[in-house]
C-alpha cells in the first residue's frame, strides 16, 4: 500500500479592495443622507400639520364659546329688575354693552423667535386685542320645583338637578305657572329661601316695595316648576397673558379669558383685576370686533379713538333713519333697538415657535390661523 502525501486544498478566496470599500461606503453615506433628509422633511411636515390642526382647534373652541354668549347679549329673564334706572350710559362708566378697541397692551413672555436658544423676551401682542363687555341675566344650572306652597315671605325649593349652593342673595326665582310671580332672594338656609319684599315684581307690573308673595295654597301649589336667574351679570371677553408652566412661571401664554360679575351699583367701571378669570382657549393672540348695521355692507372698525366714537357711528348707521341717542339715561339698553351684525376675528397660534415653520435660517416662527365668526344677537331689534 502506497502512502500518499496529504495536500491541503484551499478554495479560491476573494475580497474587497480598499477602493471598492471606499466606493461602497460613499454610496451608503449618500443613501443614508438622502433618507435622513426625507425623514427630517416628513417630520417637519408632520409637526407643521399638528401645529396647524391644534391652532385651528383652539380657534374653533374660542369661537364656539363666543357664539353662545354673544348671541345672548341683552337677554333678560321675564320682567327685568333694576332697569333701566340701574344702568349708566355716561362716558367712562360701565355701560350695558361696550366694545373696547385695543384698550391696553398685552405683554407676553416667551422664547425669542429670532434667537430660539437664547433668553426669554417680553413683548406686547401686535396689534393689541379688543375687549367686549355686555350685561344680561344668567340662568343658573338648577332645575327645581316648589316643595310646598310658599308663605308670604319665603319659599322652599326641591332641586331636581343642580345645587342650591349656587344660589346667592338677590338672585331671582320665577314661579312658572299661570299665576306667574318672580321674587328676589334674601337669605338662604338649605333649600328654603327668604324673599326680599322690596325686590318682588309681578309679571307685567312695576316693582312694588313691601309687596308680599301670594301665599294661598291653591295659588302656587307644591310641585310647581321654578327657574332661578342671576340678574344683571356682566360678561367680559379679553386676551390675557397667563403663566401656565409650573416649572417655568416666567413663561406666559396669551389666552382668551371670560369673566363674569354682577353689574356695579351706580354704574362705576368694574375692576376686572378682582374678578376670577376662566380661560376659554390658550394661545389666542388676536381678537378684533367689528359692527355692521346694514347686513355687512358697511363695517364700523374700532380703529377709532374710543367707544364713544363707535356709538356715534352706530346712531348715524341705524336702519330706518332712527335717531336714538345712546347716551339717553332713559334708554340705557339702546342696543336692543337695532338689529346688528357682530363680526369677531380670532387669531390662534401654535404652542411654541419652531424653526421648521420659518423660511429664514436660525429664526423660529409660530403657525397662525385666523378664524371669523359673525353673530346677530337674537335680542337686538327687540326693544324692551
Amino acid at each position: 500500500m502506497t502512502l500518499r502525501s496529504f495536500r491541503h486544498f484551499r478554495p479560491l478566496q476573494h475580497g474587497f479592495s480598499l477602493i471598492e470599500m471606499l466606493v461602497a461606503v460613499m454610496f451608503v453615506g449618500i443613501l443614508t443622507a438622502g433618507m435622513l433628509r426625507i425623514y427630517s422633511t416628513n417630520l417637519a411636515s408632520f409637526q407643521r400639520i399638528n401645529d396647524t390642526i391644534a391652532s385651528q382647534r383652539r380657534g374653533r373652541w374660542a369661537l364656539a364659546s363666543l357664539q353662545d354668549d354673544v348671541s345672548s347679549i341683552g337677554y333678560f329673564a321675564f320682567v327685568p329688575f333694576n332697569q333701566p334706572a340701574g344702568y349708566s350710559v355716561s362716558s367712562g362708566t360701565q355701560e350695558p354693552f361696550m366694545i373696547l378697541p385695543s384698550p391696553t397692551p398685552v405683554l407676553v413672555t416667551g422664547p425669542d423667535p429670532t434667537n430660539p436658544g437664547g433668553t426669554l423676551v417680553t413683548a406686547p401682542l401686535a396689534p393689541n386685542p379688543d375687549e367686549i363687555q355686555f350685561v344680561g341675566d344668567l340662568p343658573l344650572p338648577i332645575q327645581a320645583t316648589l316643595a310646598a306652597p310658599p308663605t308670604a315671605s319665603a319659599l322652599t325649593i326641591n332641586p331636581v338637578t343642580g345645587s342650591m349652593a349656587d344660589v346667592r342673595p338677590n338672585d331671582v326665582v320665577a314661579i312658572l305657572d299661570a299665576n306667574f310671580e318672580q321674587v328676589k332672594v334674601g337669605t338662604i338656609s338649605g333649600t328654603t329661601l327668604s324673599v326680599l319684599p322690596a325686590g318682588m315684581e309681578v309679571y307685567g307690573s312695576t316693582q312694588v316695595a313691601g309687596l308680599a308673595l301670594t301665599s294661598a295654597p291653591s295659588y302656587h301649589p307644591g310641585g310647581t316648576p321654578v327657574a332661578i336667574f342671576r340678574p344683571n351679570v356682566v360678561t367680559r371677553y379679553s386676551i390675557q397673558a397667563r403663566a401656565w408652566d409650573p416649572s417655568n412661571p416666567g413663561i406666559t401664554i396669551p389666552c382668551l379669558v371670560r369673566q363674569q360679575t354682577t353689574y356695579p351699583t351706580g354704574g362705576s367701571l368694574i375692576n376686572w383685576g378682582n374678578v376670577q378669570p376662566d380661560v376659554i382657549a390658550e394661545n389666542i393672540e388676536g381678537f378684533t370686533v367689528d359692527l355692521s348695521f346694514d347686513g355687512g355692507v358697511t363695517w364700523l372698525r374700532q380703529g377709532s379713538a374710543n367707544w364713544d366714537s363707535i356709538v356715534a357711528k352706530m346712531v348715524t348707521k341705524a336702519p330706518g333713519g332712527k335717531a336714538l341717542n345712546p347716551r339717553d339715561p332713559a334708554n340705557p339698553l339702546w342696543f336692543r333697538n337695532f338689529p346688528c351684525l357682530i363680526r369677531m376675528d380670532v387669531v390662534s397660534r401654535s404652542a411654541a415657535p419652531r424653526s421648521e415653520n420659518s423660511d429664514v435660517s436660525g429664526v423660529a416662527a409660530y403657525i397662525r390661523r385666523t378664524q371669523t365668526l359673525m353673530v346677530t344677537p337674537r335680542n337686538f331689534g327687540l326693544p324692551l
